[in-house]
């Protein structure tokens, strides 16, 4: 409560970027094309197999979410998500859309089991299936295998389109009826609604101006992620120091450990060969592609091919961790200010 006995946070699960809203907007274009592709499961049919692709924070992966779960109130439809940022192993992958935590355990379960249950759970009936990061996968056999399972439909999550250019030719032949759906980088407009709607469920009355909103949607750079986050932070420093109002010293505040709360999560969640990167050009500074590939191999027993270490960098960059600058050939990268 402020001084006054106002509340500046009412629910603050509607704070958080994860949040499924009832309603979500300006996303209608992609929620129909989604919906349309999903559509024959309902009549017993062969849904089409989808790539959402567009930058971080552009409603991918909650419109896939939302749509599913529109989709569940009108049939017998399951769902399972992983996300790969990590590079999950083939076991990871499968324990995670399995999704039965509680009577499967991880330990002393084989992959081949895990396997095998999850496909005994996509018999019962139809399981839309999302990948989320699907860029962060580096084997192709685990890639065939997803493709070879019957009554699922396939919802893949990645920044860049041509995600699956870099496979074996027997990975790319499976996918190239893909369905691609793009997601544009929000206008400042566009987030200031989103957080309107946001504040609306999740703040009390008159915490928060119309402009301060616009302010935060202007400084998050068309990233819903960091706009939201950036709203609970500074919806609990004003409760925190017990006022009715969120200042505006508080808005600008918050957008830098909205940013900060990114970047720390990021780093966590790099594979280790994107670690190992990071080291490299934390102690040597600025490098170009040439260089720090020779050192990253120097660094590491098991390195990747240079094409795999440059889609690994440009999900750096894409995740604001690094920057680069120059043509593919000579490209140079740095840490990210």
């Amino acid at each position: 409560m402020g001084r006054g006995g106002k509340q500046i946070i009412t629910d603050n699960r509607v704070l958080t970027a994860d949040y499924l809203p009832n309603k979500m907007v300006h996303r209608e274009g992609e929620r129909q094309e989604i919906a349309r592709n999903l559509r024959p499961l309902l009549e017993d049919g062969r849904p089409n197999d989808m790539l959402l692709f567009g930058p971080p924070g552009t409603g991918k992966t909650a419109m896939a979410r939302y749509v599913i779960e529109s989709l569940k109130e009108e049939t017998k439809v399951q769902s399972s998500y992983v996300n790969c940022f990590s590079q999950k192993s083939r076991f990871e992958i499968f324990y995670e859309l399995l999704d039965e935590k509680l009577t499967t355990p991880r330990d002393g379960t084989s992959t081949e089991k895990v396997v095998d249950l999850f496909e005994e759970k996509t018999r019962k009936a139809p399981t839309i299936v999302i990948i989320d990061e699907v860029d962060q996968i580096t084997s192709d056999d685990v890639l065939y295998e997803l493709s070879r399972f019957q009554n699922t439909a396939m919802i893949f999550i990645a920044n860049d389109r041509n995600v699956f250019s870099h496979f074996e030719d027997r990975v790319r032949s499976r996918f190239t009826g893909l369905k691609n759906v793009k997601f544009r980088k929000y206008s400042n407009q566009q987030i200031a609604d989103i957080l309107d709607l946001r504040a609306e469920h999740g703040l009390g009355d008159s915490v928060i101006s119309r402009s301060q909103l616009e302010t935060l949607a202007s400084k998050s750079n068309g990233d819903a992620r960091i706009a939201v986050n950036s709203l609970r932070f500074a919806a609990n420093e004003a409760e925190n120091k017990n006022l009715d109002k969120i200042p505006d010293d508080t808005v600008d505040e918050s957008v830098t450990s909205a940013e900060n709360e990114k970047r720390i999560e990021s780093l966590d969640r790099l594979n280790k060969h994107q670690k190992q990167v990071y080291e490299i050009l934390s102690d040597d500074g600025e490098m170009q592609i040439g260089d720090l590939y020779g050192r990253y191999c120097e660094s590491v027993e098991d390195e990747k091919s240079r094409r795999t270490l440059l889609r690994y960098l440009k999900k750096m960059v894409n995740y604001d961790i690094l920057e680069s600058e120059g043509a593919t050939s000579s490209r140079s990268y740095r840490i990210a200010e």
